[in-house]
């Protein structure tokens, strides 16, 4: 009997002395310290925060949109010819290249640039029947766009693990297009449901603010709220031009929907100006407006290269 319990004392013993070890192993383990997601520089930090940033993030499925798109407003697109009538347009991202910069760093804060050359083919869906309107051919026409952003972060820690010291605290509009653009945006002026209006010249000095500061806040909207934008143009071409928002897509781009703006203003010297209302989705969260402007025969010529400038900003529904 004596045996017995000495046996069974030395086994639980060394069963402590086990689970111990492997306690104390377990608390050394590099994979319950963050220092294998966060144990980088300030800068590769950023970087990182920026491409997590739901925000900013919320642009790219606004902007590709995967092939031809519906309108969810009545829209004419104009004539090929006589007989062939564009139905839908899109794009088809095939590429995007990401590069972010650094350019000022201090103890508290710090600035960079974003900026993303998307590589694709804008379609073209045509009909050569007036009564059913059905698509039974696509253009395809070959692009590259590149649009920038500007982003402010502060400080808000000082850990050893600079991923967890950082925050976005603002963030520009996001502008750019086509290298061979001849159209461009002036200004956009939106109306919000609260009767607050933002009036937008400069984009890359335009801010937004992800919660820190002053800076003016992203708009927030209501569900099922409109919301007006006026976008003033300047074209080389005399023609009506295609302008155009997409907005409301989450980051599995569901819920995006595609408006065409309606002529409104027009001197005769290139300076147009568009209007579009749309409503806000009935899902809370955060999306992307993005805004189109493309001369007219990039739709409604076959032979015409694709051009266009884009300007595009985030807001909020809840």
């Amino acid at each position: 009997m004596s045996n017995t319990k000495n046996h069974l004392l030395k086994l639980s013993l060394a069963v402590f002395v086990v689970a111990a070890a492997l306690f104390v192993g377990c608390k050394n383990s590099p994979t319950e310290q963050p220092g294998a997601n966060y144990s980088v520089t300030d800068k590769a930090a950023l970087e990182k925060i920026t491409y997590e940033d739901s925000a900013l993030s919320s642009f790219e499925p606004n902007y590709n949109e995967d092939g031809l798109m519906e309108m969810t407003n009545p829209s004419v697109l104009g004539l090929m010819t006589s007989d062939i009538f564009p139905i839908k347009v899109g794009r088809q991202i095939t590429s995007v290249v990401k590069t972010f910069t650094v350019n000022q760093l201090t103890d508290t804060t710090a600035e960079g640039k974003l900026i993303m050359v998307f590589t694709g083919n804008f379609l073209i869906g045509l009909s050569h029947d007036t009564t059913t309107r059905k698509i039974d051919s696509v253009i395809s026409k070959p692009f590259e766009t590149t649009v920038e952003r500007n982003i402010k972060f502060v400080k808000v820690a000082n850990t050893e693990f600079p991923k967890l010291n950082w925050k976005v605290s603002a963030s520009s509009v996001t502008t750019g297009g086509t290298k061979s653009s001849n159209v461009s945006i002036k200004r956009i002026t939106v109306y919000l449901p609260s009767g607050d209006s933002l009036s937008i010249s400069d984009p890359l000095n335009y801010y937004f603010s992800h919660g820190f500061g002053k800076i003016k806040q992203m708009p927030t909207i209501a569900m099922n709220q409109d919301v007006t934008i006026k976008v003033e143009v300047f074209s080389s071409y005399q023609a009506e031009d295609f302008v155009a928002i997409n907005y409301g897509g989450d980051m599995k781009k569901n819920h995006r929907a595609k408006q065409k703006f309606a002529l409104i203003s027009d001197d005769g010297l290139g300076n147009k100006v568009y209007t579009n209302t749309y409503r806000a989705h009935p899902f809370m969260g955060r999306s992307h407006t993005v805004l189109d402007v493309m001369p007219a025969q990039v739709i409604n010529d076959a032979a015409a290269p694709f051009e266009s400038t884009t300007w595009g900003f985030p807001y909020i529904v809840h």
